[in-house]
């Protein structure tokens, strides 16, 4: 080992240094590595990724956010083989947990990159690690040192450098009970830690690089075990710590990249990985790109001084050209020389392409009068933009191309005067709409399998009664499930059931009514927004209630509160109730931290449960539009009180449409949200949130 040491260090300190443009793989954990160790290299910002791994008897599935530059956060499902999910049970073991990595130094000329991990963060510890670790690039290699400790402590090289100060550290806990939970006192801790290395070299063929890794992983468990516990023959054994693999990668696109991985860990067995890779933030190629236009000279009179049939056919053009580009107008305002729209798109993801082509519209219709134009975007009938331009401005950037955002003035307000006109679309309402799609249901690691899953077609039902006022319906009908076998759950926990009935609601309701309500909108003032709905609110709950929300003029900060009251509904999803019923209510603070595109919600309430706490709300915009995050909760209901998991999580992803389309462009999101296990202290009900809607 020493003579390995020795020797990375005279390459290091012999050889010219080389800078490389080429990515970097991942390990079989599924963050940046070697094979089974990791490296302190990091993937670009905002790198996203799926993956699998496999080297018997370990399968894992695991997610990758590269949250910052510096940060690396991972989600990762692990199947071991060698034992059961349960005494007795047929299925395989299980195990979920998170890693983070962060970067401490990026690497100089003579120092090298150097980043601290901890793995298997509130888990039961089966692959809790911890570890520091340098990477250095030499022309075509890429070497790493490391120090680990945990599963990473396979092998007693040195003392514990933790233990110089407190002896209590030579003793490393399993985990905490239950799970879930960080345990600070087991970072770094146990008796030893290992000395691991390796380098990664990239090849003279493109893309293709090999891997050797010293690996020391503590393997104690599974030696000498079957490597699957219902065969036999096949015991586990580490033959040697030297572990070799191959890493091809393959792009796809600009954004898009697939890592290909083959190798042979511990002397005897085949390892193989496969990662599918997109960055968030990378813009896609636009698909729609504005040209060159000369606008209209204006010959009309102002809009006050027309007669009545110059009006309509003034505001009717207007209304079929919006519509023409996929835009429709609620309603049509002239404020002395301002020309305003009351808009809503979804046809552009871009949010400023769509104020380009309906400014164009005024633009090339307004009257003589006219020197102000101002797109007002509305969600449901709430203001969520307002974008003002001078139109002498408009017609010179326009002449050039896209409209450049620098010229345009946000949330700009302008007083009514006596003579204002207000021209309604009235053929917008009422207004009735449908919508068929696939939805997808599922519940990941369950006592009975690992994975269920339902397909089912979603009806959505929309009746707008007016610009604000909506009764909606989705309707879910059952294609496809594997629901056999999903009739029992194991729930733990002091409080009551709120969300840990969901096998119920799954398997009761394959087919029912997902929601049913009526929706009311409006703006107090500019700054003041509320909402009010009643009936299905969700599939688990029904009820009324409502929000207000203030927002600073600059919308970076806000204020919302909420109430609602709410009964539980019954498990076949039709129009029938249960007996539990609660009023559930927050304060909730939101700010839009000044860097990295952040969003920040700190909220304090009474939950579905009648635990009372904290929700806290972390996440990040991506220059694509993807929004990222993570959510924790923090109630009165205590570890003990809130069973396996210790405190309620979940990690979201919000991903714009627009990503999976190569020629039309669309401004609907894909939201998905996951959450390590189902539990009832800190839920809210999912009547969803006026802030998210506004900005």
């Amino acid at each position: 080992m020493k003579r390995c040491i020795y020797l990375l260090f005279l390459i290091y300190t012999t050889t010219s240094f080389g800078q490389t443009d080429n990515q970097f793989s991942q390990s079989a954990y599924g963050g940046v590595g070697l094979i089974a160790m990791p490296t302190a290299r990091f993937d670009n910002d905002g790198e996203f990724l799926f993956g699998l791994s496999a080297e018997a008897p370990f399968n894992r599935l695991y997610s990758k956010m590269q949250f910052f530059p510096w940060g690396e956060f991972m989600v990762r499902y692990t199947e071991g083989t060698h034992t059961d999910y349960n005494p007795g049970s047929r299925q395989t073991w299980k195990d979920k947990g998170f890693d983070v990595k962060l970067r401490l130094f990026e690497e100089g000329q003579y120092l090298p990159e150097l980043a601290v991990g901890l793995g298997d963060i509130g888990g039961q510890g089966a692959f809790g690690r911890e570890f520091i670790v340098a990477s250095k690039r030499i022309n075509d290699f890429d070497f790493t040192l490391g120090l680990g400790w945990g599963r990473y402590a396979g092998l007693d090289h040195i003392k514990n450098p933790r233990s110089w100060f407190q002896e209590d550290y030579l003793t490393r806990g399993y985990g905490n009970e239950g799970g879930g939970g960080l345990e600070l006192s087991r970072l770094f801790s146990g008796a030893y830690a290992s000395v691991f290395g390796g380098f990664e070299y990239y090849t003279p063929i493109p893309n293709l690089t090999l891997k050797m890794e010293y690996d020391t992983s503590n393997y104690s468990y599974e030696t000498g075990k079957e490597r699957h516990f219902l065969k036999e023959g096949d015991i586990f054994t580490v033959d040697s710590r030297v572990n070799y693999g191959l890493n091809y990668q393959l792009s796809t696109s600009k954004r898009d990249k697939v890592d290909l991985s083959l190798g042979l860990v511990r002397g005897n067995t085949l390892y193989a990985n496969i990662a599918v890779h997109s960055n968030l933030n990378k813009v896609p190629k636009p698909k729609v790109i504005t040209s060159k236009e000369i606008l209209n000279k204006p010959y009309l009179e102002p809009y006050n001084q027309l007669s009545d049939d110059w009006k309509k056919y003034l505001t009717d053009l207007i209304t079929w050209q919006m519509a023409n580009e996929g835009i429709v107008t609620h309603r049509l305002i002239f404020n002395g020389d301002e020309m305003q729209a009351e808009i809503t798109q979804m046809r552009f993801n871009d949010t400023v392409l769509g104020i380009d082509i309906a400014s164009r519209v005024l633009g090339n219709n307004s009257p003589k009068n006219i020197k102000k134009i101002t797109v007002i975007n509305m969600e449901q009938g709430i203001e969520t933009l307002r974008s003002s331009i001078s139109r002498d401005v408009l017609v010179d950037e326009v002449a050039k191309g896209p409209l450049n955002p620098e010229f345009i003035e946000f949330n700009d307000y302008e007083d009514f005067t006596n003579n204002t006109s207000f021209i309604e679309n009235e053929a917008l309402y009422p207004h009735f709409s449908w919508s068929l799609r696939p939805h997808a249901l599922g519940t990941l690691q369950h006592q009975a399998k690992f994975y269920f899953w339902q397909i089912e077609a979603l009806l959505h039902l929309e009746y707008a009664i007016k610009n604000g006022f909506y009764f909606t319906s989705d309707i879910g009908f059952n294609i496809a499930n594997n629901f056999e076998g999903y009739d029992y759950h194991i729930p733990d926990g002091q409080l009551y059931h709120v969300r840990q009935n969901r096998r119920l609601y799954l398997t009761e309701g394959e087919s029912g009514l997902r929601r049913m309500a009526f929706d009311y909108l409006w703006d107090i003032n500019p700054n003041l927004k509320a909402r009010a709905t009643a009936g299905l609110l969700e599939w688990m709950y029904g009820g009324y209630g409502g929000e207000l929300l203030y927002l600073s003029d600059n919308k970076h900060w806000g204020v919302g509160i909420d109430a609602y009251w709410v009964k539980q509904r019954d498990f076949d999803q039709k129009l029938s109730f249960r007996d539990y019923e609660t009023v559930t209510g927050f304060l909730t603070a939101y700010y839009d931290i000044p860097f990295y595109d952040m969003r920040a919600k700190v909220g304090y309430g009474k939950f579905l449960g009648k635990d009372k706490g904290y929700l806290i709300d972390l996440s990040r915009r991506f220059a694509s539009g993807a929004r990222v995050g993570g959510k924790l909760a923090f109630t009165d209901c205590d570890a003990v009180c809130v069973g396996e998991g210790s405190f309620n999580k979940w990690i979201y992803f919000q991903l714009p449409m627009d990503l999976f389309f190569t020629r039309s462009s669309t401004k609907g999101i894909a939201p998905f949200d996951w959450a390590p296990l189902t539990k009832d202290a800190g839920q809210k009900v999912a009547a969803g949130e006026l802030y998210d809607m506004v900005l």
